[in-house]
């Protein structure tokens, strides 16, 4: 399990760039002059970038629908369906789905699409901005099955973002259950918030604890951290490191995105 990203793509490292999309139908920050070909548009154009620089994967994401459904609503779940379609059209790049926070939505929209992956919660519960959360993974997993999806992996979220976990074991042993009960095929330690820095020694004792299970980081990795980063992890979900200004929600910076894979290519090529 541990050479997942070396089997399937051909990389040790694996580095996945952000594509948060404007927001989608349905939403309530939804562009409805701009519509459909606005979202695409700026999703393609984001894509771009990352291949251009050398990013091994995408994720496309809906960051901007806030406040999020933990059930999503079908008109949303279609026009991501649709963006993804249209932008891999053109574009030969592996890419995943992170639908916040409704993992049977990413699942299914990977599954139409080709994706290769999802990011989700399946185990725990968590209270917070979000709202009081207990994912469906027994749900995820049957349903994964049911599609005969075994291919899609699953980056299990084990720590959560603007919220607390109502479980006080250590992340280590948190990541050990995900494996062992939510079948993860990775885990994701991140730190509180968007573009937060995710805690090194944590990162580090959670890849003691699952090793043969990928590690990702999953918010704040940045030119300056992801050489240190990846001496204790196998993969990085890029994002707001790479925006413009460094803020979740704006537009990829070519720029940014070229520093920092200059950088992890400087020791990773």
């Amino acid at each position: 399990m541990k050479t997942l990203f070396k089997d399937r793509y051909g990389q040790d490292k694996f580095i996945v760039g952000m594509v948060h999309t404007l927001a989608l139908p349905g939403s309530p920050l939804y562009d409805r002059s701009g519509g459909m070909k606005r979202l695409v548009a700026q999703a393609k154009k984001e894509a771009k970038i990352l291949i251009d620089n050398g990013y091994h994967s995408i994720m496309y994401c809906n960051e901007s629908d806030m406040p999020y459904l933990p059930v999503m609503a079908p008109e949303t779940i279609a026009a991501m369906t649709d963006l993804v379609a249209e932008c891999q059209a053109e574009i030969d790049i592996p890419f995943g789905i992170n639908m916040l926070i409704d993992p049977i939505a990413s699942l299914s929209i990977a599954h139409a699409t080709g994706g290769g992956f999802i990011r989700c919660f399946l185990t725990g519960s968590y209270v917070g901005d979000i709202g009081h959360v207990v994912p469906d993974g027994a749900r995820t997993l049957r349903l994964r099955a049911e599609l005969d999806a075994e291919n899609i992996a699953l980056i299990c979220n084990v720590t959560p973002g603007f919220s607390i976990t109502l479980d006080n074991r250590p992340t280590p042993q948190v990541a050990s259950g995900a494996v062992f009960l939510g079948l993860a095929d990775s885990v994701c330690v991140s730190g509180p918030a968007a573009a937060k820095e995710a805690d090194l020694t944590k990162i580090a004792d959670t890849a003691k604890a699952v090793p043969d299970t990928p590690v990702m980081v999953g918010t704040g990795v940045s030119k300056d951290n992801i050489l240190a980063m990846a001496e204790v992890s196998d993969g990085f979900i890029i994002g707001s490191s790479i925006k413009v200004d460094g803020k979740t929600l704006n537009e990829v910076d070519p720029w940014r995105a070229e520093a920092l894979m200059k950088e992890f290519n400087s020791v990773y090529a």
